[in-house]
């Protein structure tokens, strides 16, 4: 007899709700649960892979050891052997504690990957863990994502995570930058797989949305207007959009007058530019931007908006900076439908820490943001000798191989650590490099609640979702990993015997005792939704009320939330932060004095390469035979008129070559790619040697992190380049015709 399953797709922060529908510990179907509170239904394609997740026989459920065949160096060729999860944990804490008992505390780190936010065991877990390591050396996949958008929350606003969450529901004109809600689903916007739908309803209500990017993605068919930009350029674009509404006398402060420094700062920036010039640089009209500029201030509500797309190129931090810009000048920061904040049932943002320059990296001398370092230095740190060099690292949730710049760069750094702990379930491109891997278990078998991503709900909303299924390996959550790590790595680095006493009993205690389950009730209970410190207060939020309501419960519209909600000391919105002013002369000499043209004139890489997600694959889900089966997606899209200067025919194979690497694959010639762009799918790549993957490595693609560069970073954040990345482009053999490539659309329901 089929019983029913809810809980929310922990895959992304869309956090569509799923009804799985199970005979025993047999899946049946997975579907959209149509009565939850966010997504009302809708799922994208990915949720239906969590099945073959949970019964894939690559999936590790004992710890591996490596053994070396040459006790000096890693080798393709050594051999891995099960051992049970007390020897690992113990061999892992001795070694890294030994490490940094010889060398130092900076000698061992930490790598976190991006998916640690989407696995709240985890998340409690891996900062604990940081604290007692105590190393400086902190790195996460966030600088090859989204860092540039935390960087300007941090500077503007006052806290790193005080984010900044796009009001769809209400708003009459949404402007984007460098994002694909139809693929992303919403990326930083939690809507529940249903951005498009949205897309559609503010056209409906009489509103226009307007995309801008070098590609004419899926999301295009949803909008009033798509316009090509030249790949970093979107800095340049947001200045024009400003200066002309200040022209016009259309700058108005809204409800936050009185609440923003600045100001002055931000009209005489904009008049130093050029409109002509923005225009021949960007691609984009001078009509065209003037027109849009006055839609945008003259409507009743507005968003700009961007993602990833303008977070992984040369002027990150300026153009996240100038997007906020854009919607503080207008009216639309914390204002119905603009850009708004939400009230998360568990305020986590008193957990985390905000913070920009306390020290610097060892190397090259880059700051730490918010306690971490950017992950295009970690090479370096592990390569080069000296005081302090990186020797042991302590790695989960990400496959920095194939999703990190420079794939070369990132194996010869893993080969070389002295030790290497990956917590993870798959021997996968970067864990074969690890000394010993130990596996948390699946996604169904543990409980979920999503700590992180409710800080970008477009409603506010709360639930809970026991574990599905109890296994064998359901005891291994990535919690009780960490917490068993932790304190047998801080017992093992003692070296006072009393000192070690104390940490044995505490560590007992909290084995124990402390449980995510325990956390939360508690949040919840002194969250803004609980009683509080009134024991006697009726109708608080609870675990136990979570657990009543499987579909979640909804807790109200977005609503005001500053100043009050500000974290800056004088409780003001920074307009004009030091920071972004004193980047300024290096977009002025890139654009405007015209280092780009020089550039580009002495680069025999004359094409500029950026990346695509599709709507069924994330780098994680390549282990699901019905998410990846089917034609390859890793083809390259280049503009007709690009494909015919190069000789380049539909059938062809091409080398995509740029200073770090080179790929091949497949073409297809497209009008929807602007000229002088060409673009692939990322973190695909799989086939390497001495990995456990069949699923992955059947249908292998190729990485476009082969042809990234390490050494590309925005100067102000320290992001790493991945988009508008030079490449030259050659036909180098035929294939059979290729079937064009579609994306599955979006749907309701889809059965396993």
């Amino acid at each position: 007899m089929t019983q029913l399953h809810y809980r929310t797709c922990h895959l992304c922060e869309t956090m569509c709700g799923l009804e799985i529908e199970h005979d025993g510990d047999r899946i049946v179907a997975i579907r959209g649960d149509k009565k939850d509170v966010l997504s009302r239904g809708n799922i994208c394609p990915k949720a239906t892979g969590l099945q073959d997740i949970h019964t894939c026989p690559d999936r590790l459920k004992k710890p591996l050891k490596r053994v070396r065949k040459n006790p000096s160096v890693k080798s393709h060729d050594d051999d891995w052997v099960e051992i049970e999860f007390e020897e690992a944990l113990d061999y892992a804490a001795s070694e890294l504690a030994a490490i940094q008992n010889q060398h130092g505390m900076n000698s061992i780190g930490s790598y976190w990957g991006r998916s640690t936010a989407h696995n709240w065991g985890c998340t409690l877990s891996v900062f604990p863990m940081q604290r007692i390591m105590g190393s400086r050396n902190i790195y996460t996949g966030s600088t090859v994502d989204q860092m540039p958008h935390n960087f300007a929350w941090h500077h503007m606003l006052g806290h790193q995570f005080l984010c900044t969450v796009p009001d769809i529901n209400r708003t009459d004109y949404y402007l984007m930058l460098g994002t694909n809600p139809k693929i992303s689903n919403g990326a930083q916007m939690s809507t529940g797989a249903n951005a498009w739908k949205k897309l559609n309803a503010i056209r409906t209500r009489g509103g226009k949305c307007v995309l801008i990017d070098p590609r004419r993605n899926e999301s295009a068919k949803y909008v009033d207007e798509h316009h090509f930009i030249r790949p970093h350029s979107d800095a340049m674009f947001l200045m024009g959009i400003i200066q002309v509404i200040f022209h016009r006398g259309l700058a108005r402060p809204g409800r936050m007058a009185g609440h923003i420094n600045g100001w002055q700062k931000i009209e005489a920036i904009a008049n130093e530019f050029d409109l002509d010039r923005i225009a021949e640089v960007t691609d984009i009209p001078r009509a065209d931007i003037e027109r849009i500029a006055e839609e945008f201030a003259t409507a009743n509500s507005a968003i700009c908006y961007g993602r990833t797309g303008v977070s992984m190129v040369q002027f990150a931090g300026l153009t996240q900076w100038l997007m906020y810009v854009v919607n503080i000048i207008t009216g639309n920061m914390d204002e119905k439908g603009g850009l708004m904040f939400p009230r998360p049932a568990l305020d986590s943002l008193d957990l985390t820490q905000s913070s920009w320059g306390r020290y610097h990296s060892r190397v090259s001398h880059r700051p730490e943001f918010s306690g971490e370092f950017p992950m295009a230095i970690l090479a370096e740190e592990i390569l080069t000798p000296g005081e302090g060099q990186l020797r042991g690292l302590m790695g989960t949730a990400g496959n920095m191989v194939l999703s990190m710049a420079d794939s070369n760069q990132s194996e010869r750094a893993l080969q070389a650590l002295d030790f290497y702990v990956a917590v993870d379930p798959y021997l996968n491109e970067t864990t074969r490099f690890a000394d010993v891997i130990i596996p948390p278990c699946g996604p169904l078998e543990k409980s979920h609640y999503d700590m992180f991503y409710h800080l970008y709900d477009t409603l506010n909303w709360t639930k809970y979702a026991p574990p599905l299924f109890i296994t064998d390996h359901s005891p291994w959550t990535d919690f009780e990993i960490f917490t068993e790590l932790a304190g047998r790595f801080a017992y093992k680095r003692a070296q006072h015997p009393l000192k070690k006493r104390v940490i044995y009993g505490v560590h007992w205690i909290i084995r124990r005792l402390l449980k995510p389950e325990l956390f939360l009730d508690l949040g919840l209970r002194f969250g803004p939704y609980g009683s509080g410190l009134n024991p006697f207060k009726k109708g608080g939020l609870t675990l136990k009320k979570l657990k009543q309501q499987p579909h979640g419960i909804f807790l109200g519209d977005l609503d005001y939330n500053f100043p009050e909600g500000l974290r800056t000391a004088d409780k003001k919105i920074q307009l004009a932060p030091s920071a972004f002013i004193n980047d300024l002369p290096r977009l002025k000499a890139w654009f405007i004095e015209g280092d780009m043209e020089r550039e580009q004139a002495a680069s025999s890489f004359d094409l500029k390469i950026i990346s695509r997600l599709t709507n069924r694959t994330l780098g994680w889900m390549h282990h699901s035979q019905r998410l990846v089966k089917g034609k390859n997606p890793c083809e390259l899209m280049i503009n007709p008129r690009d494909a015919a200067a190069r000789g380049i025919q539909p059938d062809t194979i091409v080398a995509v070559t740029s200073r770090t690497g080179q790929v091949r694959l497949p073409v297809v010639i497209t009008e929807d790619i602007k000229e002088g762009v060409v673009c692939m799918p990322n973190l695909w790549g799989h086939g390497r040697k001495n990995t456990r993957q069949q699923v992955a490595n059947s249908n292998p693609g190729v990485s476009m992190n082969d042809l990234t560069d390490v050494t590309g970073v925005d100067g102000l954040t320290n992001n790493a380049i991945v988009n508008g990345v030079p490449v030259r482009v050659e036909a180098v053999a035929t294939s059979a015709l290729h079937e064009e490539y579609h994306e599955d659309e979006t749907v309701e329901e889809y059965s396993v």
